[in-house]
């Protein structure tokens, strides 16, 4: 599967190869969201491999094997600003900036793979944002604040 790339970069995509980075990003954020902790590497790996990371790929790699998962999930935002809370019920909260300024906010199960889905929702609506005109389609299972 190829990269994902800026949204500078998304507009020289085949628009058959955007639409098929947009759905497996989709679908990723669904399982980031609903996910158990026990599956958290397999989401980072996912996403791994389809972000591609280019000179962060090795540093993810190695945080996997030791089951760094939360220093994982940091390094594949590199350098995009956020903030991750965990209520005492244990949701966990994170909001990642988006290129605007703006912010946008994922639950899930820990505070790797709310990271996870907040970038990947971040991504997604700034991908939205370069291709105003283009339809969007939204998760209803997602919870996106």
């Amino acid at each position: 599967m190829k990269p994902v790339r800026s949204a500078a970069e998304h507009e020289k995509v085949p628009m058959c190869a955007a639409k098929t980075v947009t759905a497996s990003l989709r679908d990723l954020l669904h399982d980031c969201i609903g996910s158990e902790a026990t599956h958290q590497g397999d989401r980072l790996r996912e996403a791994m491999e389809l972000l591609g990371l280019g000179d962060r790929r090795t540093t993810v790699q190695a945080m996997l094997a030791c089951e760094a998962y939360e220093s994982a999930a940091m390094a594949v935002l590199g350098q995009r600003g956020f903030l991750v809370s965990r209520g005492s019920t244990g949701t966990c909260l994170a909001s990642v900036q988006l290129d605007d300024g703006d912010d946008i906010t994922a639950e899930a199960a820990t505070p790797a793979l709310a990271l996870l889905a907040a970038h990947i929702a971040a991504l997604l609506a700034e991908a939205v944002a370069a291709k105003p005109d283009a339809p969007l389609q939204s998760d209803a299972s997602a919870r996106l604040h």
